[in-house]
């Protein structure tokens, strides 16, 4: 990653934080305390097909995880995906849409959905490519609702 990218990636975190994106409502703060973290990750990585997944604040922290031990950087797949959202977030607000609840990135091997879960909060989940996709963007979909009604 250049010197640049890394910057791109900071400033649209930071804008998205603060609330600088047209469209976004994003706040500086996280109600959600990392000590309800565990049961979310807990019933996240039960979903059958999901490998890795975090709960993430917007500002790119991880709130709670489970990552296969040496498996990837999950503080660096925090923030981008932290960045990924906001990125979204902008490009809708360009364009004069609400704010995605969903980003899905789709690889020949696997998929990785993150979804806004209410204010300062998102999940990120690693999906095998063998996996009930629908299904298990249904099941974050009600796992995220949850965790808005907590913070």
């Amino acid at each position: 990653m250049t010197e640049d990218m890394r910057n791109v990636g900071y400033m649209m975190r930071r804008r998205y934080v603060h609330g600088d994106i047209p469209g976004s409502s994003r706040m500086s703060f996280n109600p959600f305390m990392e000590e309800n973290a565990r049961p979310c990750i807990d019933e996240i990585r039960s979903i059958p097909g999901v490998v890795a997944c975090a709960l993430v604040s917007c500002e790119g922290a991880i709130l709670g995880k489970y990552f296969r031990e040496g498996s990837l950087s999950s503080s660096l797949f925090a923030a981008m995906c932290a960045t990924v959202l906001a990125s979204a977030e902008a490009a809708c607000g360009s364009v004069h849409l609400q704010s995605p609840s969903m980003v899905a990135i789709t690889a020949a091997d696997a998929a990785i959905l993150i979804v806004s879960a209410g204010e300062g909060a998102l999940i990120a989940a690693v999906i095998d490519k063998s996996a009930d996709l629908p299904t298990i963007q249904r099941r974050l979909s009600d796992i995220t609702v949850r965790i808005g009604e907590e913070a």
